[in-house]
């Protein structure tokens, strides 16, 4: 199978790990073709585990228009080459540009894409995405593949649980105190200036309380894996010390899963999915400094609290209260134990190969009425 796909690629990697995991399970046991398009955060991370990739550079907006230059370099690489599926991955606008090719676009959606209070985004999602033969949304509260009739228009839209790129989901115990790893989530590159400010602040917040943990014998090491444009706090950042470690990105997070018993990370949707997947003990800090993604930190954070390898701390600036579930989480990774959890990959693959091998692909016209209503 061939696959042209196109990801989001800033502000972090949101959109470009689920896209990579598709295509890891549209193998079907043998790797598919892929070209990844991409730019910013998401080129760099898909060299560094040495993809293919085609760096279209950021576009001037927060998406790419259908008539910007990257979007014609898009529609010119699909018109060129013969492709079995175009899988694009955060970049809505793109259906429109490739509605007049005879390709199969399939397109990965979030939940917050299409569902939710009405507004303004969502509606124009409903839209634009019914130029797309088909939808498929991969959701942290998914237990089960369902079809969402009516969500997209005349489009087959397919929910499932979250896709998740392969990685080792056991683990290889140490004796001693707890191991942790932390991160500061895939980037803020382009995002609200809160978002990098108050992410910062947050991973100050918890090394100060590692450090004390550190003193205590209660963890043996941290390691610290920079996201895009992260800072180091200026008293961790200039000296070394015997507990603390610090890895600059782009890093593959999940081969560091087996070889720790804790993690520590901003609620993104990728790695609140991981840690659900894999069953690491996991503390999910929502940054919701940023007024357009605050609310996704959250609602990632609320989607997988109830897992009991889960912490959450939205009160991240309260030292008590960061205090306190640090403590529960490192005695809950004393106990090394791990559930594996579900994913969506199997089932998001073969709603796929449904899709492009149907024997009708209905060009959708629409009337505003029937999006908007």
């Amino acid at each position: 199978m061939r696959v042209l796909a196109v990801s989001r690629g800033a502000p972090g990697l949101g959109r470009v790990v689920p896209s990579l995991a598709l295509t890891q399970a549209l193998g079907d046991g043998s790797p598919a073709a892929v070209q990844f398009v991409s730019y910013e955060v998401g080129t760099q991370y898909l060299r560094a585990l040495g993809k293919e990739v085609m760096d279209i550079g950021a576009p001037d907006g927060l998406f790419i228009d259908p008539v910007s230059p990257q979007a014609v370099r898009i529609v010119e690489l699909a018109e060129n080459t013969a492709w079995d599926l175009v899988l694009i991955d955060g970049e809505f606008l793109l259906p429109v540009a490739l509605a007049h090719l005879d390709l199969p676009v399939i397109y990965l959606a979030n939940p917050h894409d299409l569902t939710g209070q009405p507004n303004t985004f969502r509606r124009v999602n409903r839209l634009l995405l019914a130029y797309a033969d088909a939808v498929l949304i991969s959701s942290l509260t998914s237990t089960s593949p369902a079809r969402r009739s009516g969500l997209v228009p005349s489009t087959p839209c397919l929910e499932v649980p979250a896709i998740i790129k392969d990685f080792p989901v056991g683990h290889q115990p140490a004796a001693g105190p707890p191991r942790v790893l932390v991160s500061t989530g895939g980037g803020s590159v382009h995002a609200h200036p809160r978002l990098r400010a108050a992410t910062d602040a947050a991973l100050a917040c918890m090394l100060d309380a590692l450090a004390e943990a550190a003193v205590s014998g209660l963890i043996a090491h941290a390691t610290v894996v920079l996201g895009a444009d992260a800072n180091v706090p200026g008293r961790y950042g200039h000296r070394p010390t015997g507990w603390l470690d610090i890895m600059p990105g782009p890093v593959e997070l999940t081969d560091l899963y087996p070889h720790h018993e804790l993690m520590i990370a901003r609620a993104g949707r990728n790695t609140a999915a991981e840690a659900a997947y894999c069953g690491i003990p996991a503390i999910l800090i929502p940054i919701t400094a940023d007024p357009h993604r605050g609310g996704e930190q959250a609602s990632n954070a609320r989607a997988v609290a109830h897992l009991p390898n889960i912490f959450t701390l939205p009160d991240w600036r309260d030292p008590t209260a960061l205090r306190q579930t640090l403590h529960l989480a490192l005695t809950y990774a004393r106990r090394k134990q791990r559930v594996k959890g579900r994913r969506g990959n199997e089932a998001g693959a073969r709603f796929v190969r449904q899709i492009i091998a149907g024997p009708d692909r209905p060009a959708t016209i629409l009337t505003g009425c029937e999006v908007f209503s």
